[in-house]
């Protein structure tokens, strides 16, 4: 059976800022802290609840697997193709941390998006959410 999902205009920045919001208690349980640094303007065309969920979900991983650290959330757009990065700069367990990515992964894929991460060895990592906006909503 195959998914409808409903297809609306999203203000990153608002629902970036409304996750963060509740998933601060449990930074601040492990000393980390959240900056939205996506642009006040920037829309995604794509199911809201689908897209808050993969992103609720990483946000909640990376908090999960690092202390003391910075949380920078940015997001850009190329062309149809939107990137939501979170950037930590603590180091994260490579190996607990990618079986909860797996997960996150499934769910990114029901938007035809994609999760990736690139980590320095040894202060920093960047996860990055990337999904297509529906081309006859941006228009």
């Amino acid at each position: 059976m195959k998914h409808e999902f409903t297809q609306s205009h999203v203000a990153l920045h608002v629902m970036v800022s409304r996750i963060s919001a509740s998933s601060l208690p449990s930074a601040i349980r492990k000393n980390s802290f959240i900056i939205n640094d996506i642009p006040p303007d920037l829309q995604a065309h794509t199911d809201e609840n689908m897209l808050a969920a993969v992103f609720g979900s990483l946000l909640n991983t990376v908090i999960t697997h690092t202390e003391n650290c910075c949380i920078r959330i940015s997001a850009q757009q190329h062309g149809r193709v939107v990137l939501l990065q979170l950037k930590e700069t603590s180091r994260i367990n490579s190996h607990a941390f990618a079986d909860n990515l797996r997960q996150v992964q499934k769910l990114a894929e029901k938007i035809g998006g994609t999760v990736s991460i690139s980590n320095n060895s040894t202060e920093a990592g960047t996860i990055v959410f990337s999904f297509v906006n529906n081309s006859s909503l941006a228009a």
